[in-house]
Protein backbone atom coordinates (compact mmCIF):
# COMPACT_ATOMS: atom_id res chain seq x y z
CA UNK A 1 0.00 0.00 0.00
CA UNK A 2 0.99 3.53 -0.62
CA UNK A 3 1.16 6.53 1.31
CA UNK A 4 -1.42 8.06 -0.60
CA UNK A 5 -3.78 5.04 0.27
CA UNK A 6 -2.55 4.87 3.90
CA UNK A 7 -3.44 8.92 3.91
CA UNK A 8 -6.98 8.05 2.54
CA UNK A 9 -7.90 5.19 4.66
CA UNK A 10 -6.57 6.52 8.20
CA UNK A 11 -9.12 9.54 7.26
CA UNK A 12 -11.95 7.57 6.37
CA UNK A 13 -11.24 5.96 9.78
CA UNK A 14 -10.88 9.39 11.56
CA UNK A 15 -7.38 9.08 11.90
CA UNK A 16 -4.18 10.79 11.86
CA UNK A 17 -1.13 9.98 9.67
CA UNK A 18 2.69 10.54 10.55
CA UNK A 19 5.29 9.67 8.52
CA UNK A 20 9.21 10.71 9.15
CA UNK A 21 11.83 12.41 6.93
CA UNK A 22 14.98 11.30 6.86
CA UNK A 23 18.27 12.16 4.93
CA UNK A 24 21.04 9.80 2.99
CA UNK A 25 24.09 9.48 4.31
CA UNK A 26 26.61 12.33 3.33
CA UNK A 27 29.31 10.00 2.68
CA UNK A 28 30.27 6.47 3.59
CA UNK A 29 31.31 7.00 7.30
CA UNK A 30 28.36 8.44 7.87
CA UNK A 31 26.14 5.94 6.96
CA UNK A 32 25.97 4.25 10.58
CA UNK A 33 24.14 7.30 11.70
CA UNK A 34 21.49 6.54 8.93
CA UNK A 35 21.61 2.91 9.80
CA UNK A 36 21.08 3.52 13.28
CA UNK A 37 18.26 6.13 12.71
CA UNK A 38 16.53 3.46 10.51
CA UNK A 39 17.01 0.74 13.42
CA UNK A 40 15.53 3.55 16.13
CA UNK A 41 12.17 3.33 13.98
CA UNK A 42 11.61 -0.10 12.98
CA UNK A 43 9.44 -0.46 15.67
CA UNK A 44 7.53 2.65 15.31
CA UNK A 45 3.84 3.03 14.71
CA UNK A 46 4.41 5.32 11.57
CA UNK A 47 2.58 5.28 8.28
CA UNK A 48 6.18 5.82 5.77
CA UNK A 49 9.68 6.82 5.75
CA UNK A 50 11.00 9.84 3.31
CA UNK A 51 14.00 9.99 2.18
CA UNK A 52 15.25 13.46 1.41
CA UNK A 53 18.03 14.38 -1.45
CA UNK A 54 20.28 16.35 0.30
CA UNK A 55 22.14 19.17 -1.35
CA UNK A 56 25.90 18.84 -1.35
CA UNK A 57 25.77 15.11 -0.52
CA UNK A 58 27.71 12.43 -2.35
CA UNK A 59 25.89 11.28 -5.66
CA UNK A 60 26.51 8.20 -4.73
CA UNK A 61 24.76 8.34 -1.74
CA UNK A 62 21.35 8.95 -2.80
CA UNK A 63 18.24 8.83 -1.70
CA UNK A 64 17.55 5.33 -3.37
CA UNK A 65 20.86 4.34 -1.44
CA UNK A 66 19.29 3.89 1.77
CA UNK A 67 16.16 2.06 0.61
CA UNK A 68 17.77 -1.70 1.13
CA UNK A 69 18.39 -0.45 4.69
CA UNK A 70 15.28 0.71 5.02
CA UNK A 71 13.39 -2.67 3.68
CA UNK A 72 15.38 -4.64 6.47
CA UNK A 73 13.74 -3.17 9.24
CA UNK A 74 10.63 -1.73 7.46
CA UNK A 75 9.84 -4.04 4.83
CA UNK A 76 5.86 -2.83 3.97
CA UNK A 77 6.20 0.68 5.21
CA UNK A 78 5.63 3.21 1.90
CA UNK A 79 9.02 4.79 0.92
CA UNK A 80 9.09 8.42 -0.08
CA UNK A 81 11.84 9.20 -2.18
CA UNK A 82 12.68 13.11 -3.35
CA UNK A 83 13.57 13.22 -6.78
CA UNK A 84 14.88 17.10 -7.63
CA UNK A 85 14.79 18.74 -10.29
CA UNK A 86 18.61 20.06 -9.68
CA UNK A 87 19.88 16.91 -10.51
CA UNK A 88 17.56 15.09 -13.28
CA UNK A 89 19.63 16.30 -16.89
CA UNK A 90 18.00 14.30 -19.08
CA UNK A 91 14.72 12.20 -20.14
CA UNK A 92 17.10 9.41 -20.14
CA UNK A 93 18.12 10.14 -16.40
CA UNK A 94 14.52 10.75 -15.07
CA UNK A 95 13.37 7.41 -16.97
CA UNK A 96 16.47 5.59 -15.39
CA UNK A 97 15.60 6.77 -11.84
CA UNK A 98 12.21 5.81 -12.20
CA UNK A 99 13.29 2.21 -13.48
CA UNK A 100 15.31 1.79 -10.01
CA UNK A 101 12.59 2.92 -8.43
CA UNK A 102 10.00 0.46 -9.57
CA UNK A 103 12.57 -2.29 -9.01
CA UNK A 104 13.49 -1.87 -5.57
CA UNK A 105 9.35 -1.57 -4.89
CA UNK A 106 9.50 2.45 -3.89
CA UNK A 107 5.63 3.31 -3.71
CA UNK A 108 5.99 7.45 -3.54
CA UNK A 109 8.04 10.23 -4.92
CA UNK A 110 7.90 13.66 -3.87
CA UNK A 111 9.01 16.23 -6.73
CA UNK A 112 10.99 19.23 -5.81
CA UNK A 113 13.26 21.88 -7.17
CA UNK A 114 15.84 20.83 -5.18
CA UNK A 115 18.47 23.76 -3.26
CA UNK A 116 21.35 24.95 -5.68
CA UNK A 117 24.79 22.88 -4.50
CA UNK A 118 26.76 25.65 -2.21
CA UNK A 119 29.76 27.47 -4.49
CA UNK A 120 29.11 24.28 -7.18
CA UNK A 121 26.06 24.85 -8.64
CA UNK A 122 26.77 25.75 -12.22
CA UNK A 123 29.40 23.01 -12.26
CA UNK A 124 27.38 19.50 -10.78
CA UNK A 125 23.76 20.65 -11.26
CA UNK A 126 21.09 20.54 -14.08
CA UNK A 127 18.25 22.44 -13.22
CA UNK A 128 17.10 21.48 -17.29
CA UNK A 129 13.37 20.48 -16.18
CA UNK A 130 10.75 22.54 -14.00
CA UNK A 131 8.48 20.06 -11.14
CA UNK A 132 6.07 20.41 -13.42
CA UNK A 133 7.76 18.63 -16.58
CA UNK A 134 9.20 16.27 -13.80
CA UNK A 135 5.93 15.35 -12.50
CA UNK A 136 4.49 14.78 -15.99
CA UNK A 137 7.36 12.84 -17.15
CA UNK A 138 7.31 10.84 -14.09
CA UNK A 139 3.12 10.47 -14.68
CA UNK A 140 3.88 9.20 -18.48
CA UNK A 141 6.78 6.39 -16.97
CA UNK A 142 3.43 5.46 -14.51
CA UNK A 143 0.96 4.89 -17.02
CA UNK A 144 3.43 3.32 -19.74
CA UNK A 145 5.16 1.08 -17.46
CA UNK A 146 1.71 0.11 -15.00
CA UNK A 147 4.24 1.50 -12.37
CA UNK A 148 1.96 2.20 -9.03
CA UNK A 149 3.55 4.89 -7.63
CA UNK A 150 1.60 8.04 -5.70
CA UNK A 151 3.08 11.74 -7.07
CA UNK A 152 3.53 14.16 -4.23
CA UNK A 153 5.04 17.95 -4.50
CA UNK A 154 6.44 20.33 -2.01
CA UNK A 155 4.53 23.10 -0.76
CA UNK A 156 5.47 25.89 1.40
CA UNK A 157 3.21 27.23 4.19
CA UNK A 158 6.25 29.95 4.90
CA UNK A 159 5.63 31.53 1.94
CA UNK A 160 4.11 35.09 2.69
CA UNK A 161 0.68 36.21 1.58
CA UNK A 162 1.22 38.29 -1.05
CA UNK A 163 2.99 35.23 -3.05
CA UNK A 164 0.16 32.49 -2.43
CA UNK A 165 -1.58 33.11 -5.50
CA UNK A 166 1.06 32.92 -7.89
CA UNK A 167 2.55 30.12 -5.81
CA UNK A 168 -1.29 28.62 -5.82
CA UNK A 169 -0.85 28.67 -9.93
CA UNK A 170 2.09 26.92 -10.35
CA UNK A 171 0.83 23.98 -7.92
CA UNK A 172 -2.49 23.91 -9.45
CA UNK A 173 -0.05 23.56 -12.82
CA UNK A 174 1.46 20.30 -10.89
CA UNK A 175 -1.92 18.98 -9.85
CA UNK A 176 -2.88 19.07 -13.61
CA UNK A 177 0.06 17.40 -14.75
CA UNK A 178 -0.22 14.63 -12.10
CA UNK A 179 0.39 15.21 -9.23
CA UNK A 180 -1.73 13.36 -6.63
CA UNK A 181 -0.65 15.39 -3.04
CA UNK A 182 1.56 17.92 -1.32
CA UNK A 183 4.06 17.43 1.60
CA UNK A 184 4.46 21.12 2.80
CA UNK A 185 7.79 22.17 4.29
CA UNK A 186 8.82 22.64 8.09
CA UNK A 187 5.62 24.64 9.63
CA UNK A 188 6.41 26.50 12.97
CA UNK A 189 3.48 28.62 12.54
CA UNK A 190 0.49 26.72 12.63
CA UNK A 191 -2.07 29.49 11.60
CA UNK A 192 0.74 29.71 8.66
CA UNK A 193 -0.27 26.24 7.63
CA UNK A 194 -4.00 27.20 8.12
CA UNK A 195 -3.14 30.09 5.55
CA UNK A 196 -2.04 27.53 2.79
CA UNK A 197 -4.62 25.27 3.39
CA UNK A 198 -6.80 27.71 2.21
CA UNK A 199 -5.32 29.69 -0.64
CA UNK A 200 -5.25 25.63 -2.10
CA UNK A 201 -8.84 25.65 -1.70
CA UNK A 202 -9.56 28.93 -3.42
CA UNK A 203 -7.59 27.75 -6.13
CA UNK A 204 -9.35 24.70 -6.69
CA UNK A 205 -6.75 22.31 -4.90
CA UNK A 206 -8.58 19.70 -2.62
CA UNK A 207 -5.55 17.21 -2.45
CA UNK A 208 -4.02 15.86 0.71
CA UNK A 209 -1.81 18.85 1.96
CA UNK A 210 0.64 16.79 4.80
CA UNK A 211 2.12 19.53 7.12
CA UNK A 212 6.13 18.95 8.29
CA UNK A 213 7.51 19.64 11.62
CA UNK A 214 10.71 19.19 13.29
CA UNK A 215 11.89 18.92 16.91
CA UNK A 216 11.99 22.62 17.92
CA UNK A 217 14.48 21.54 20.92
CA UNK A 218 17.23 24.46 21.06
CA UNK A 219 17.86 28.01 20.16
CA UNK A 220 20.12 26.73 17.57
CA UNK A 221 17.34 24.62 15.77
CA UNK A 222 15.88 27.72 15.28
CA UNK A 223 18.33 29.58 14.03
CA UNK A 224 19.07 26.87 11.51
CA UNK A 225 15.61 27.13 10.42
CA UNK A 226 15.95 31.14 10.22
CA UNK A 227 19.40 31.31 8.45
CA UNK A 228 19.54 27.73 6.20
CA UNK A 229 16.22 27.21 5.39
CA UNK A 230 14.31 30.61 5.28
CA UNK A 231 11.66 29.67 7.89
CA UNK A 232 10.56 32.00 10.20
CA UNK A 233 9.88 30.96 13.66
CA UNK A 234 7.82 32.87 15.98
CA UNK A 235 9.44 35.53 18.20
CA UNK A 236 7.78 33.96 21.09
CA UNK A 237 9.04 30.31 20.37
CA UNK A 238 12.81 32.32 19.78
CA UNK A 239 12.10 34.20 23.12
CA UNK A 240 11.13 30.78 25.33
CA UNK A 241 14.36 28.87 23.94
CA UNK A 242 16.30 31.60 24.86
CA UNK A 243 15.35 31.76 28.08
CA UNK A 244 16.20 28.62 29.01
CA UNK A 245 18.74 27.98 32.04
CA UNK A 246 20.66 25.01 30.07
CA UNK A 247 20.38 22.73 27.42
CA UNK A 248 17.98 20.53 29.37
CA UNK A 249 15.32 22.85 29.97
CA UNK A 250 15.59 24.52 26.16
CA UNK A 251 15.32 20.88 24.87
CA UNK A 252 12.39 20.35 27.78
CA UNK A 253 10.94 23.30 26.62
CA UNK A 254 10.78 22.55 22.94
CA UNK A 255 9.36 19.29 22.63
CA UNK A 256 6.43 21.41 24.69
CA UNK A 257 6.49 23.65 21.56
CA UNK A 258 6.67 20.91 19.55
CA UNK A 259 3.65 19.53 21.24
CA UNK A 260 1.88 22.27 20.51
CA UNK A 261 2.02 22.95 17.00
CA UNK A 262 1.71 19.47 16.69
CA UNK A 263 -1.61 19.50 18.33
CA UNK A 264 -2.35 22.92 16.71
CA UNK A 265 -2.34 21.49 13.09
CA UNK A 266 -4.45 18.25 13.98
CA UNK A 267 -7.24 19.98 15.49
CA UNK A 268 -7.45 22.46 12.14
CA UNK A 269 -7.77 19.65 10.10
CA UNK A 270 -4.20 18.40 9.04
CA UNK A 271 -4.37 14.90 8.01
CA UNK A 272 -1.59 14.06 9.82
CA UNK A 273 2.12 15.52 10.41
CA UNK A 274 5.49 14.37 8.43
CA UNK A 275 8.34 14.57 11.17
CA UNK A 276 11.42 15.97 9.90
CA UNK A 277 14.98 13.71 11.25
CA UNK A 278 17.90 15.40 11.52
CA UNK A 279 19.72 13.75 14.52
CA UNK A 280 19.39 9.81 16.03
CA UNK A 281 18.26 11.78 19.30
CA UNK A 282 15.03 13.46 17.52
CA UNK A 283 13.59 10.10 17.42
CA UNK A 284 13.09 10.14 21.38
CA UNK A 285 11.69 13.61 20.58
CA UNK A 286 9.45 12.25 18.05
CA UNK A 287 8.14 9.35 19.76
CA UNK A 288 7.44 11.38 23.18
CA UNK A 289 5.30 14.04 20.46
CA UNK A 290 3.45 10.66 19.31
CA UNK A 291 2.81 9.80 22.83
CA UNK A 292 1.80 13.19 23.60
CA UNK A 293 -0.83 13.65 21.06
CA UNK A 294 -2.24 9.71 20.43
CA UNK A 295 -1.06 8.04 23.19
CA UNK A 296 1.58 5.73 21.74
CA UNK A 297 4.63 5.73 19.69
CA UNK A 298 5.69 2.22 18.97
CA UNK A 299 3.47 -0.95 17.61
CA UNK A 300 4.17 -2.48 21.12
CA UNK A 301 2.83 0.50 23.06
CA UNK A 302 -0.37 0.67 20.81
CA UNK A 303 -1.38 -2.57 21.53
CA UNK A 304 -0.02 -3.35 24.98
CA UNK A 305 2.39 -5.75 23.92
CA UNK A 306 5.07 -5.85 26.92
CA UNK A 307 7.44 -8.42 25.59
CA UNK A 308 7.29 -8.54 21.90
CA UNK A 309 10.04 -10.95 21.25
CA UNK A 310 8.24 -13.79 22.47
CA UNK A 311 5.30 -13.06 20.52
CA UNK A 312 4.38 -15.25 17.63
CA UNK A 313 3.57 -12.99 15.71
CA UNK A 314 6.36 -10.28 15.98
CA UNK A 315 7.20 -10.16 12.47
CA UNK A 316 4.01 -9.91 11.28
CA UNK A 317 2.68 -6.68 13.54
CA UNK A 318 5.99 -4.75 13.01
CA UNK A 319 5.89 -5.42 8.87
CA UNK A 320 1.92 -5.16 8.71
CA UNK A 321 0.64 -3.11 11.26
CA UNK A 322 2.80 -0.53 11.41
Amino acid sequence: MALLDRLRAKADAGEKTFTVEISPPANYKTMVKTDEMVRALKDFDIAGIAVTNSTGGSFRMNPLAVVETIRAWRPETPIVIHLTARDEGSVRSVYSRADEMNRKAVSDVLVLRGDPTPQRSREVDAFKFSTVELVRLLREYRDQQGYAIDIFVAGHPEYPSHALSKHMLYQRRKIEAGAQGIIANIVTDPTNYVRYVDAALAHGIAVPILPSVIPLTSVRRGLFLQTSLHIPVPRRIMERLTEAGSKEDAARIGLEITIGIVEHLLREGAPGVNFNLIFPQDIASVADVLRAVRGHATIWEKYKIEDPEEIEYYNQLRGRLS
